[in-house]
């Protein structure tokens, strides 16, 4: 930001008795200090966003740099503290730029260049404004921060924190390097605000582009945190979106500064407008602490004119877009969504507030020359609709009539056209009747008829005596109206589906004929047998296609592996969801309808499964249902031959006394215990159908973790360790060894060998 610190004013000044210069008090440092690290700020972790974002930025325009700037948050385990870091590519700092700008209040090298942001000197301390409440004491915080940055392949690491009268800057550690030139501000945050922090990146940053950032995904903001945007640049405003402000509001760079009106003396309402003045930096100044604009005289004037400048463009913008209403469809959208200004980029802003309708050119539509009737009655003056499906005296079945028009045409998925004659298909009526309940069959209406003359002269302003000439012609005026009905017509079809068209799904109409076969064939009895049963019962077909939950079936030749699935579902599910008893006498299942059935049938039966409802063949059942199950059976056979090798130890090597009896082995069974203790309850009977899993899951395979194989390694040494003392200790076996008391430990203590 180019600023003039010598110019303080034009006017020379007379003084008869001699000038001198004011000074700052030798005690004033201090006080200096405070306020411009501490008190001036009413927005603290917005003003460290802003200005260490800026700095970053204005460092890539230094060093001609492309790169995107990174800000990232990361946590440091060690010492359990959260930081965000605002890290740039550009020029780095020397040790000399540290001493003399950075570290000086008031000093910068931006002064002169319009093109960088920064320019005040005091920006870059900012976060001494962040303070952190240690808990120490009322009053005690922390506002020390992290800068490393890298300089001719030297790489400096620097604290920065308040002193006792000023800020004080230390050199941590330096060592030679690699990397780039480039500079990271390393802020430690308290956690509560790391939403805070989240949401002032999207509201300071909104304008800046080419941030990368890294690690907010989990915050309250964080999906907001991204530069998946785009910044439509004209040449007197800048729009993004709405977020920032729903009022017309300042661009200065890429920094954000919302508008004083009454300042301006402007009623705010007549600005509405979510859009930022484009401006650059030094067109006007801000207040020292860079939170808001100085409203000075030449501020205000500035901004009067801008403000002006923009919504001039803004209405020529939307003109513009008019010029290019040449087809009916243009002109639909146009009514429908007058003062939409559509931008490139596929987004678009209603401005319809600075516009009037009857200052649009519309000379480049193709039928100019009509009085235009409204969208609804042009519509039914060229088509008719019929209204088919469920027929319904509710007082409420009106609600979803279809009234015409553009609008409600492409808004609206029960709508059909037919290019000939309506020819109803009775499957095709079930289907769209089961889709719908009432849907709507649009067709081209004749305007040739001599009654039609009538209505022309109400909607068009043209009387006509006839419709066609001597020889049968249409005439001009009405030659145009079929080629606009037509044109009407190619909008139907673009937004309609053709009846005649539909395919009916298949399997609409097997439930279809599957109800046909319920009325039909609903006491209709097949043997079959229900998985877990001892023999077979004879079942009412009613019963199957009515059944709501999963049916698995399959023929005696999958009997292994419906009994296995069976199996399976039981001890990985639960086995209360299993249906396997039909009540013949009652006509119903041990369960009722709620549960999982699998089922053998003759080859013969096996026809009607394809009625119900959702019956799928034994083979389908891993892919139905078994693969949600992949993780617990893969963790189960993980661990399985560690938790049977751990069983297999004696009470005495699993008991937690042993430390009383040798600290090193009771130590490592301890960990062993901590271990074991740590693993969910096993579910034992997977092991007993591992053959049965294997035919679904590759168990042939499974790894131990890295964690595993220690804790597996320990358990064989208590193995060794329980066989070198297995002959000793047979002398004394009458002992448990699940708990012991002094005389037992001490005697361990002299016999064991370790």
């Amino acid at each position: 930001m180019e600023i003039n610190l010598k110019q303080l004013g034009t006017q020379a000044v007379e003084a008869s008795t001699g000038t001198k210069k004011m000074r700052l008090s030798e005690n004033a440092q201090s006080m200096v200090f405070q306020l411009f690290t501490k008190n001036i700020y009413s927005n603290p972790i917005g003003t460290v966003v802003r200005e260490i974002t800026s700095n970053c930025f204005d460092s890539h325009i230094e060093a001609g740099v492309k790169a995107p700037v990174l800000i990232k948050k990361s946590f440091d385990n060690q010492t359990n503290t959260h930081y965000i870091s605002f890290i740039d590519y550009g020029v780095g700092m020397s040790t000399d730029r540290v001493d003399n700008i950075y570290g000086v209040y008031f000093e910068s090298t931006k002064r002169t260049d319009n093109t960088q942001i920064g320019g005040f000197g005091i920006g870059g301390k900012t976060p001494l404004a962040y303070k952190r409440p240690t808990g120490h004491g009322q009053g005690e915080y922390d506002n020390s921060f992290y800068v490393i940055t890298v300089f001719n392949k030297m790489k400096y690491f620097y604290c920065i924190f308040e002193g006792e009268e000023s800020p004080v800057i230390s050199l941590l550690h330096s060592e030679p390097t690699n990397e780039h030139n480039g500079t990271e501000v390393r802020i430690p945050v308290l956690e509560k605000d790391l939403d805070t922090f989240s949401k002032e990146m999207v509201r300071q940053l909104y304008y800046f582009e080419n941030i990368i950032f890294e690690g907010f995904e989990n915050l309250s903001y964080g999906n907001t945190l991204n530069n998946d945007y785009q910044i439509i640049r004209s040449k007197t405003f800048l729009y993004r979106g709405t977020e920032y402000s729903s009022s017309m509001h300042v661009c200065l760079g890429r920094v954000a500064y919302p508008i004083d009106y009454n300042v301006l003396g402007l009623n705010s309402s007549d600005y509405y407008l979510p859009v930022a003045l484009r401006l650059e930096v030094g067109d006007i100044n801000v207040v020292a602490s860079r939170e808001q604009l100085d409203y000075n005289e030449q501020t205000i004037k500035v901004l009067k004119k801008k403000l002006e400048e923009a919504k001039e463009e803004i209405i020529d913008m939307l003109t513009k877009q008019y010029d290019n209403i040449i087809s009916l469809k243009d002109y639909f959208q146009y009514q429908n969504e007058f003062g939409k200004l559509q931008f490139p980029n596929g987004t678009s802003l209603n401005v319809g507030s600075l516009v009037k309708r009857k200052d649009v050119d519309l000379s480049n539509f193709k039928y100019s020359f009509l009085k235009m009737p409204n969208d609804r009655q042009l519509y039914h003056f060229f088509f008719e609709t019929k209204k088919l499906g469920k027929k319904t005296k509710s007082r409420y079945a009106r609600r979803n009539d279809f009234n015409g028009g553009y609008d409600e045409l492409k808004s609206r998925s029960d709508i059909y056209y037919i290019e000939n004659e309506f020819v109803r298909k009775v499957a095709k009526a079930s289907y769209l009747n089961s889709e719908h309940g009432n849907y709507f069959i649009v067709s081209r209406r004749s305007i040739l008829h001599g009654y039609v003359r009538s209505e022309i002269a109400d909607l068009f302003n043209v009387h006509l005596d006839k419709l066609v000439d001597d020889n049968g012609k249409p005439l001009d005026f009405v030659q145009e109206l079929l080629e606009m009905q037509e044109e009407y017509f190619d909008i139907v079809r673009e937004v309609a589906e053709n009846y005649d068209e539909i395919e009916v799904p298949e399997e609409f109409l097997r439930r279809k004929k599957r109800n046909v076969l319920d009325a039909e064939l609903r006491n209709t009895t097949i043997p079959a047998k229900l998985m877990g049963s001892y023999g077979k019962s004879r079942i009412k077909l009613d019963k199957l296609f009515k059944f709501k939950e999963i049916i698995f079936y399959g023929t005696q030749e999958d009997e292994y592996n419906l009994n296995a699935a069976c199996d399976i579902f039981e001890k990985l599910f639960d086995s209360k969801h299993v249906i396997s008893r039909y009540d013949e006498y009652d006509n119903k299942f041990n369960r009722g309808d709620g549960g999982i059935i699998f089922i053998m049938l003759s080859k013969t039966n096996v026809k009607y499964m394809q009625y119900c409802k959702k019956a799928y063949h034994i083979s389908e059942f891993y892919h139905r249902m078994l693969y949600r199950k992949a993780d617990i059976v893969n963790n189960y056979f993980q661990v399985h031959g560690l938790l049977e090798k751990y069983d297999e130890l004696k009470d005495l090597y699993r008991n937690t006394q042993f430390l009383q009896i040798n600290k090193k082995w009771g130590n490592v069974i301890s960990e062993v215990n901590t271990y074991i203790n740590t693993i969910p309850a096993r579910n034992s009977e997977l092991g007993y159908i591992k053959s049965k899993l294997a035919k679904y899951f590759d168990l042939t395979n499974v790894q131990l973790s890295d964690e595993q194989k220690k804790i597996m390694k320990k358990i064989e040494r208590l193995y060794e360790l329980q066989k070198n003392n297995e002959k000793i200790l047979s002398y004394i076996d009458k002992y448990s060894y699940s708990t012991m008391d002094d005389m037992l430990i001490t005697i361990l203590k002299k016999i064991m060998v370790f």
